[in-house]
């Protein structure tokens, strides 16, 4: 059932088993669905449901046996969905540098205008970004730096 994204069913039977974790995980699938029926015209309640939702994929993700490396990531990475549906993509974008997205971590600091994250993501992990993406940042972070030093340079003029 789960698999067939069958989430409350798959919930119901993983609780009748007795499998907590497995419970856990599927009401986090379960709250992301339910943040996507919510209408737009109600955002407050859109944004709050994704919220939830991200907040159980990080439970998900820190309750994960040690072993499952690729299952933290994975719910790390289901967790910057939710944040970005949120509007918040300062969050999405640390949840997918978690994940190791680097691409999509770094669109989520550029969109959040956080451009000292962005070239932390840029320098550190340039190899593993596609390179259409990666010359957008660049560029985007260019820019926004050139900007701070031609200002910073005309005040200092101005004092």
């Amino acid at each position: 059932m789960f698999l067939n994204k069958r989430y409350a069913q798959a919930l119901v039977a993983f609780r009748r088993a007795g499998r907590d974790r497995e419970v856990t995980i599927c009401n986090a699938y379960l709250l992301r669905e339910k943040a996507r029926l919510v209408s737009t015209a109600t955002s407050a309640a859109r944004i709050q449901a994704f919220i939830s939702a991200a907040n159980a994929f990080i439970a998900c993700a820190r309750d994960s046996p040690e072993h499952r490396v690729n299952e933290r990531l994975a719910y790390h990475g289901e967790a910057g969905e939710c944040y970005l549906e949120a509007g918040d993509p300062k969050n999405a974008g640390d949840n997918y540098l978690i994940a190791e997205q680097y691409d999509a971590a770094g669109c989520a600091y550029l969109e959040a205008e956080r451009f000292g994250r962005l070239a932390e993501v840029i320098t550190q992990h340039k190899e593993s970004i596609e390179d259409a993406i990666l010359e957008r940042l660049t560029t985007a972070a260019r820019i926004h730096y050139s900007k701070v030093y031609i200002y910073s340079w005309f005040v200092s003029r101005c004092v």
